[in-house]
């Protein structure tokens, strides 16, 4: 896939020809008149903000006239958005950029992505969407691709109250463990999918905080681990060649890490501003999308511009 940046005459083409504003989320709609908009028209940067639109109408006549670079709304709700004034609360969200994973399967450099990346991403997406309606109740929910990642929206009010932001935080992640849901059937399912995740990803130098020899059996028992971690052993990391102390450090290492697949940040701020679904990521010519069907959403088949597509014809072989 071209991941080229979308020229000014690609971006007007986009939006001219292929963004329908009647395809914004709902949930942004009906909440329109209560939502802070921002725009990037050069891509230096969300420097155009304090915009507010009465309806859809208002946000489709700016984005059509100056096809931005880049447009996000609020996750809060404001009585006055024009002026961010009036916060009356906001949308608990979680967002995953495949760019900034600490821990990979695939061979990309820090800051770089490649499909393998965003699907590792989705993947994650989807177990914290199961946590939160497993776990937390959550109906509410709703998954979008940002173009790098995925943005997670949750919408119940009984999810929006600042108090339990770092505590829905930390449990969904399985950064801190739940001691309270620990009994003697063996650690919680919640922190047992986090766990395996992060560590079946794991490969040599993520391990550079234990001696060589302890990594080297870290690396080679990890199907077992993981294994006897389902099977609800309480010293599931006991393996041949990992002693106590370096049990105890690859514990703390892999809820570390899991901690740091989405951006905390992010959660836990109730005035932050995201991607807006059907707008352009123009530094990557890819469209933020609402997966309406999460499991089999694909970005390269529902997500990319046409004029990615006429690119890629006219780069084609004569």
């Amino acid at each position: 896939m071209d991941f080229s940046p979308a020229s000014p005459k690609e971006r007007m083409i986009y939006y001219s020809e292929e963004w329908n504003p009647k395809d914004v989320p709902e949930f942004i709609i009906r909440s329109i008149k209560e939502k802070e908009f921002a725009f990037d028209h050069e891509g230096n940067g969300y420097t155009d903000r304090y915009n507010a639109f009465g309806n859809i109408h208002g946000l489709e006549t700016k984005v059509k006239t100056l096809n931005p670079y880049a447009v996000c709304a609020s996750t809060a709700y404001y009585e006055h958005p024009e002026q961010r004034a009036g916060w009356r609360g906001a949308e608990l969200v979680f967002d995953i950029d495949a760019k900034d994973q600490p821990v990979r399967s695939c061979s990309c450099a820090i800051g770089s992505i490649c499909e393998k990346c965003l699907e590792e991403a989705k993947g994650l997406a989807l177990i914290i969407i199961d946590t939160l309606r497993e776990d937390f109740g959550v109906k509410e929910v709703y998954l979008a691709y940002s173009g790098r990642g995925y943005h997670i929206h949750v919408l119940d009010k009984n999810a929006e109250p600042l108090e339990n932001r770092q505590y829905m935080l930390d449990y969904v992640m399985g950064s801190i463990m739940p001691m309270d849901f620990q009994m003697v059937i063996g650690y919680a399912k919640t922190w047992r999918k986090m766990f395996a995740l992060t560590l079946s990803k794991m490969k040599q130098e993520d391990f550079l905080f234990l001696n060589k020899n302890v990594a080297n059996s870290a690396i080679a028992n990890k199907e077992l681990i993981i294994k006897n971690l389902n099977a609800r052993m309480k010293n599931f990391i006991s393996t041949p060649g990992i002693g106590k102390t370096s049990q105890d450090k690859i514990l703390n290492e892999v809820m570390r890490l899991s901690g740091l697949t989405v951006d905390g940040k992010v959660t836990i701020d109730t005035k932050r501003i995201l991607r807006l679904p059907t707008t352009l990521h123009s530094k990557i010519s890819m469209i933020c999308t609402l997966a309406k069907h999460p499991e089999s959403f694909d970005p390269f088949n529902e997500a990319v511009p046409r004029f990615v597509l006429e690119r890629a014809e006219s780069n084609a072989p004569k």
